[in-house]
């Protein structure tokens, strides 16, 4: 799907040349561009993430990789400038939207302060969108996720990985999470790491290394430190939190020296961040 146009139609237009800059390492949502004047305030991305909706008198929620973009008005301190109306955020996201063959799920009617949408990209990965906008068009904010495709991860168990290993001498796991750019395993890791445990406990003449993946995006130098240390973090963990004997796991980083799919598309670059058991 081709970037989204937003089709601004201001009643009153800034000449201020007062623009702010964005947060360092921040950017537009790729099919989703910003209103005219307005600067990324913060910017958070996440592997995986949540969206709560409510609409139709249900909250429904939707999981996959998440992005938070809040946007300033360039002269949001300014009381001279006039800023666009919070209907007017909204119905520009709705009618850009709507003409990209998108749904409009949802636009409160009430001060005019959310809305929700949804659409499809041309690989099938659905996309959920939220807005929100504040007091007098000072500012709003989105919330954004692309739904999982597919969740091998939520399938890794004991068998699987003895069975993989038998066979390939490897296995590509993708049930254990990080934030993007860290290296702090989260919380909902926990079932992937018990299988892996319960393998090498199972199996005590194996010894295994502990690969990290990752993408193309950024820097060679920044993904293969990141990868080195997401595998050393894992194995520190199997070794302090489940009981995994030390000198049974080595960790490497190959950041995204080893891709399993093409880079050029999320789905692809989905399948390259991973961790890898090889054994040795």
């Amino acid at each position: 799907m081709k970037v989204l146009q937003i089709a601004i139609l201001f009643l009153f237009i800034s000449l201020s040349t007062n623009a702010q800059e964005d947060v360092p390492g921040s950017k537009d949502f790729d099919l989703l561009e910003r209103m005219p004047n307005y600067s990324i305030s913060k910017y958070v991305e996440e592997e995986f993430g949540s969206l709560k909706l409510y609409f139709n008198s249900k909250t429904t929620i939707k999981e996959g990789r998440k992005t938070e973009i809040d946007y300033r008005h360039n002269d949001y301190k300014d009381k001279n400038v006039q800023k666009p109306s919070r209907l007017q955020l909204i119905r520009n996201y709705s009618q850009a939207i709507e003409k990209a063959g998108g749904t409009v799920l949802f636009e409160r009617k009430v001060n005019w302060e959310k809305a929700y949408y949804t659409y499809k990209r041309a690989n099938g990965q659905v996309v959920w969108v939220m807005i929100k906008t504040n007091t007098v068009g000072g500012g709003y904010s989105l919330e954004i996720i692309e739904e999982e495709l597919m969740r091998q991860d939520v399938h890794v168990n004991e068998e699987l990985i003895k069975n993989s290993i038998d066979i390939s001498g490897k296995i590509a796991i993708y049930g254990i999470f990080f934030d993007v750019g860290k290296s702090i395993i989260k919380p909902e890791s926990k079932p992937s790491l018990e299988q892996i445990a319960a393998y090498l406990k199972n199996n005590p003449s194996v010894n295994c290394w502990v690969v990290g993946h990752t993408d193309s995006d950024g820097s060679f130098e920044l993904n293969s430190k990141l990868s080195l240390e997401r595998a050393r973090a894992i194995k520190v963990d199997l070794e302090q939190n489940y009981s995994v004997p030390t000198g049974r796991l080595y960790a490497e980083g190959v950041g995204p020296l080893a891709p399993l799919a093409s880079n050029s598309t999320e789905e692809g670059k989905k399948q390259n961040r991973r961790v890898e058991l090889v054994k040795k």
